[in-house]
């Protein structure tokens, strides 16, 4: 007798369990039957599985919506229960904290911030713990009342010890993020770690899957200090898998260019990120009207200033605005090139207006390898302050169906 088929059984029954979940939340409200023919499994075994899923409130039932002609029982369809349990996301940036807490569909209950510029990272833990406790408190509830907390950062992550390997940008090494965040907290549920611009992606496939169509790969480019762009793959029919740490913004684009904060030169970083952006105005505000106007108001300013000061006739900024979006676009095709992703998801201030889009979309056009080309589907998705908090509600979404068990 093989031994190992009957010690595979609690893995078979684990693996099949997480499958009919993800199925679920995918493309429910679906049937049973629908869930059985996906998979690939027995009815018994689907209804089994769902109906343990309905009574511990993880599933709901909903009654179809169109009316058959049958005499007999409508079809009940099956779907994520949305209220099962609370979920709360938590970005850490230095120049800001978001926070939010989600339903199991990832609609915002409740959301904090805190914008308060940290170069340190025991600053900035501190800061997102006590934004977290302080939104607890404020929505009346307790840690008892969330199934899981998700924390993003910039930079590559460890997510299995749930570290921060390193944050370029500010020099953070080896930071223990989840045990910090459970210390100063005292949260003792599950806590998921991830890097922000890799969860705005899952969020993407997510909460967002109606977007991507029949794409089963996706490339999330994410413009912000930095420049991220993962890849996720099976998206069609799962969550996706992650290939890489999506650094894109260290590609080099420029051969002995602009120094960049990582130390190379050329880096796309170095051009066009919205650090960078910043720090180009800054040289040449005082040729500015506009953008010395706005400065004096606010003591700051950022991308969407830019762009008003181009669109007030400030020719400088207009040429920097440009030159950022060409070699972003430079670096789109380079990605198309390279791993032919079936969409391309673009998140980034700079393309909330038309004209942006149309100077990359070119850019893309005119760089692609003709040979295996075919239509790279684009999608531009408004910068929202709050996507690197979902997208972290999302992961901490992810793993605790991953570990809900019958």
């Amino acid at each position: 007798m093989d031994n190992s088929i009957g010690n595979n059984l609690p893995r078979v029954k684990i693996q099949n369990q997480f499958s009919i979940k993800e199925m679920v939340y995918m493309f429910g409200p679906i049937s049973r039957i629908e869930v059985a023919e996906r998979l690939g499994l027995t009815l018994p075994t689907i209804t089994t599985s769902v109906s343990s899923m309905i009574k511990k409130g993880l599933f709901k039932e909903v009654e179809q919506e169109y009316v058959t002609k049958s005499l007999g029982r409508r079809t009940m369809l099956v779907d994520i229960n949305e209220n099962y349990k609370k979920v709360m996301g938590v970005e850490i940036r230095g120049s800001v904290r978001y926070v939010v807490i989600v339903d199991f569909r990832g609609n915002v209950i409740a959301s904090a911030k805190d914008e308060t510029p940290f170069t340190e990272y025991k600053a900035a833990m501190e800061s997102a713990a006590s934004l977290s406790m302080s939104l607890l408190e404020n929505s009346s509830m307790t840690w008892d009342d969330l199934c899981g907390v998700g924390l993003t950062v910039p930079g590559i992550i460890d997510k299995e010890e749930g570290k921060l390997v390193i944050h370029p940008g500010y020099k953070w090494k080896d930071k223990s993020i989840k045990d910090d965040f459970a210390s100063i907290t005292g949260y003792k549920g599950p806590i998921s770690v991830e890097n922000n611009t890799i969860a705005r992606a899952f969020a993407y496939a997510m909460f967002e899957k109606q977007e991507l169509g029949d794409s089963d790969s996706m490339a999330y480019m994410f413009i912000a200090t930095g420049i991220g762009c993962p890849f996720l793959n099976t998206i069609r029919s799962h969550f996706g898998s992650v290939a890489g740490d999506g650094e894109a913004g260290h590609m080099i684009v420029e051969i002995d260019g602009e120094q960049c904060v990582c130390g190379n030169r050329g880096c796309l970083e170095a051009y066009s990120s919205e650090g960078k952006l910043l720090e180009k105005a800054m040289e040449v505000m005082e040729a500015s009207p506009y953008l010395s106007s706005i400065y004096k108001k606010k003591n700051t300013f950022d991308v969407t200033d830019l762009m008003d000061a181009a669109d007030n006739g400030d020719q400088e900024i207009k040429k920097i605005l440009v030159k950022a979006t060409r070699y972003l676009g430079l670096a789109i095709a380079n990605i198309e090139n390279f791993v032919k992703p079936d969409s391309m998801v673009i998140e980034g201030k700079l393309f909330c207006k038309e004209e942006y889009r149309r100077i990359l979309i070119e850019i893309v056009h005119k760089n692609v390898y003709r040979g295996t080309f075919q239509e790279l589907k684009l999608l531009f998705k408004e910068s929202q302050e709050l996507s690197g908090a979902i997208g972290a509600s999302a992961i901490a979404i992810k793993s605790s169906l991953e570990s809900f068990l019958d």
